[in-house]
């Protein structure tokens, strides 16, 4: 199964969907940007939620987040 059948068929989460994005970003690939917001609108409609990036006090949960976090401080 190809990229642009996974699309259609939601087999990608949202994280995924994320970098798929920034790579048809990237490329100027209006197709697959297209399939992903497409996607995403399906996902939600099925009630699916994307994973929260930071936790009840704020806090950014990913390791590269916090880092980023302490350098702009």
């Amino acid at each position: 199964m190809n990229r642009i059948d996974k699309l259609k068929n939601d087999v990608y989460s949202f994280e995924e969907l994320i970098t798929l994005e920034k790579n048809a970003t990237q490329l100027r690939d209006s197709e697959t940007l297209r399939l992903i917001e497409i996607s995403r609108a399906s996902k939600t409609a099925k009630g699916e939620k994307p994973k929260a990036v930071v936790d009840e006090d704020g806090r950014p949960l990913t390791r590269r987040a916090r880092r980023e976090e302490k350098r702009d401080r």
